[in-house]
């Protein structure tokens, strides 16, 4: 063989060898895993190939990942409110990553009135709540989430029913007469009521409490504003969550109520005979009475939720659709609920944003009754003063004792069927435009609807203290309620971070906004069935009683036309100024009286960044005067 073939032939292998290595070097799997600082994983983290967004993944549920690269590129990993790194593969098969918080982007927004805010350029008063604290405790609602996690934001229930409200109060009551709820806000509509939202629909809560926060909104934020951000997806691959809880209600404490003895006691104090002589009280302590609190209340109930949510997305679009169950077998009696939320959005130029939810509530409330008198007479309020014991002229045929004729809270209780289902849509449509550079308009429409339908029947035992008369009969009542309501909303904001040439921040807001609702209804009662009917025996021949008068409500259309504005200036990144105004036409009012304008001026100093503060940043790492 000539030198010349086997040089050729050298040069051969080395060009294969070469493209092999290459090839190979093209096809490395590498794994790894991505931590916090405390050791747990990070999961969703973005693991992407450096200049090649097309090529990336994300960690699972331990924080592992296996993505497919050149040995000789870099990763990305990023994730939301922890710093973004750069590690380069060099050959390696295996990668593990410690990320850590970055305090800038964690502090980063707020949302406010018609846009967001650095939470370092805020001169109002504005409490947060993220995703991640609601998760820590499985609640029914946002309203319950929110209790014991802001400061100045009280959460109380009015009663222990499944559809019980719930009373938000911003810095407490503001009037003794009105009614001192604060507006809500979820995804830019104002809505009644966020009862009905999924805690695993929410990526943020924030709060605004006083009135440079506020003015915004008018008149109607004078209570304090709840602002409610919704999931939205992420751009990369899709990415579907599941969540599930399971768990158990029990009552802790119950009212202590009166024995046998003491009640008889008592009734002999009153000057009652109907429980023996005096002489023969002692035979009252060995008999075992009737605690009605723990014949309604003290059963074990049970609470379940399922969540799942696809999400993703790319540059011009991102998704998210999420569908949340909650069942409750409440601790009372025939009482319980199951609700459903469904909530997609998508947003790109043009923003989209659907939420429904339909809710059956079964039982009682706490109050008063829809067929009672006073709350005095209600199932609930009985169970602690009713008598533990009957008296011995108790007869079962004495129709004469006022005695006989009273039913126990149990009776009534099992005598009584309630149910009530709520559908509720609200639909939301923004459409973002930048003419010019610093420029931007935003036109949103949104419209709800809610349809509220509650049906309630009482048997023989349960109509004893009927407002409606007809003691002793069987009695029902139908309520269909139906609330429409629309809003449209336009924005136009300059934004300028460079001002001065960096040294300035300037943001203006103008705006305008009309909105209308109107609420229906129609209530049916119907009396006097037959004793020998049962629940489904009315439901199923509703022409079987006495129908009395229907009672229908068309309200007026309460009609809203506003105009806003604001001014939001950082000087020197330490000096800020912000100045509010709002003019609100409510048709409410009469026609000359009919505007209120509302004006708010807020000015605030960061004096951790003043050159003679500097000594201080070992200890101090925010402070505003305000």
């Amino acid at each position: 063989m000539s030198n010349k073939v086997k040089n050729m032939r050298s040069l051969l292998l080395i060009l294969f060898s070469a493209i092999s290595l290459s090839v190979s070097a093209q096809t490395i799997t590498v794994k790894g895993n991505v931590k916090d600082t405390s050791g747990e994983p990070v999961i969703g983290a973005s693991v992407v190939e450096k200049g090649n967004t097309t090529n990336g993944t994300i960690t699972d549920l331990d924080g592992n990942f296996s993505i497919k690269v050149d040995g000789k590129k870099t990763l990305v990993i990023s994730y939301i409110g922890m710093k973004t790194q750069e590690v380069a593969v060099q050959g390696r098969k295996t990668i593990n990553v410690q990320m850590v918080d970055d305090s800038k982007a964690l502090d980063e927004v707020v949302v406010i009135g018609y846009g967001t805010v650095n939470k370092r350029d805020l001169t109002g008063s504005v409490a947060s709540v993220s995703a991640k604290d609601l998760a820590a405790i499985p609640v029914a609602s946002a309203s319950e989430a929110l209790t014991g996690k802001l400061a100045g934001v009280s959460v109380t229930t009015t009663e222990g029913s499944p559809d019980a409200d719930i009373k938000i109060r911003v810095r407490g009551g503001g009037s003794l007469s009105q009614d001192n709820s604060p507006l809500y806000i979820v995804d830019g509509f104002p809505v009644s009521s966020i009862s009905d939202i999924a805690p695993s629909e929410i990526q943020s809560i924030d709060v605004l409490k006083d009135a440079s926060s506020t003015a915004i909104y008018g008149a109607r934020g004078a209570n304090g504003v709840i602002i409610i951000t919704t999931k939205s997806g992420k751009e990369g691959k899709t990415q579907v969550d599941f969540g599930a809880s399971f768990g158990f209600k029990q009552v802790t404490k119950l009212t202590e109520v009166l024995s046998p003895y003491d009640f008889v006691a008592y009734q002999r104090e009153i000057g009652s005979l109907d429980y023996g002589n005096f002489a023969d009280m002692d035979i009252w302590r060995s008999i075992d009475g009737t605690d009605y609190q723990d014949e309604m209340f003290g059963r074990t109930g049970n609470q379940q939720q399922y969540n799942i949510n696809v999400s993703g997305g790319t540059k011009q679009m991102t998704y998210s659709v999420s569908y949340a169950h909650n069942e409750e077998k409440s601790i009372m009696l025939n009482s319980g609920f199951k609700k459903d939320n469904v909530n997609a959005k998508i947003k790109s130029e043009l923003n989209f944003n659907a939420r429904l939810s339909y809710s059956t509530i079964d039982g009682l409330g706490g109050g008063a009754d829809t067929n009672e008198s006073n709350a005095a007479n209600s199932t609930v309020a009985n169970a602690t003063v009713f008598r533990p014991v009957d008296s011995l002229k108790y007869s079962d045929d004495d129709e004469e004792n006022s005695s006989a004729q009273q039913k126990s809270p149990l009776e009534r209780l099992l005598a009584t069927d309630k149910t009530r289902n709520t559908f509720n849509q609200n639909y939301n449509v923004g459409l973002n435009w930048k003419p010019f550079k610093n420029w931007t308009f935003r036109s949103e429409f949104g419209y709800g609807w809610k349809f509220d339908d509650t049906e309630q029947y009482w048997g023989v035992d349960a109509v004893s203290n009927s407002k409606y008369g007809y003691n002793g009969q069987p009695q029902a009542y139908l309520l269909r309620e139906k609330t429409m309501s629309w809003r449209n909303a336009n924005t136009l904001t300059y934004d300028n971070k460079k001002l001065f040439k960096g040294r300035d921040k300037l943001n203006v807001l103008i705006g305008h906004e009309v909105s209308s609702s109107q609420r229906k209804s129609i209530e049916n009662v119907s009396v006097a069935f037959p004793v020998t009917m049962n629940f489904d025996d009315m439901k199923a021949n509703m022409g079987s009683g006495k129908a009395l008068a229907n009672q229908s409500t068309i309200a007026a259309k309460e009609n809203i036309l506003s105009f806003f504005g604001r001014v939001n200036y950082t000087m020197m990144d330490k000096y800020l100024l912000a100045v509010t105004v709002r003019a609100d036409g409510s048709s409410k009012f009469g026609s000359g009286n009919r505007w209120g304008v509302f004006p708010s001026a807020a000015l605030a100093w960061r004096i951790s960044d003043e050159a003679f503060m500097s000594n201080t940043q070992d200890w101090l790492s925010a402070l505003k005067l305000r």
